[in-house]
């Protein structure tokens, strides 16, 4: 063999390698990927929240978190706004408890434990 003939060879065979070695780690990176849905729904007590990963299901909040009583979100987009607030601290790993202040920028908690709204 020339040493022109080596070199493609050599090239070749670097290729290769790189290639299986990409593909290896992105199936590893897109394995060990969670998917975040919530679906929103219309309870007895106003609306609610579902959060799944990976189609299956880790949260289902009838009630509003954090107040006292059984009682639903009054409007849709709040449980939806608070559903991605949840889903949103789950990606950056934090823990998914909502505090009063972060569901006092959603929504007025007064209204909600006094009845308005």
């Amino acid at each position: 063999m020339t040493k022109k003939n080596n070199f493609i060879v050599i090239l070749v065979s670097l290729v290769i390698s790189a290639g299986i070695w990409i593909i290896t780690l992105y199936k590893e990176n897109t394995k060990n990927k969670n998917h975040f849905t919530a679906k929103v729904f219309k309870g007895f007590n106003g609306w609610g929240y579902d959060i799944l990963v990976n189609d299956s299901l880790l949260i289902h909040q009838e009630f509003v978190p954090v107040i006292a009583g059984k009682k639903g979100f009054s409007k849709k987009e709040q449980a939806v706004q608070t559903a991605q607030l949840i889903i949103n601290k789950m990606k950056g790993n934090q823990h998914p408890a909502v505090t009063t202040f972060e569901l006092q920028q959603i929504c007025s908690l007064d209204k909600i434990q006094y009845g308005g709204q």
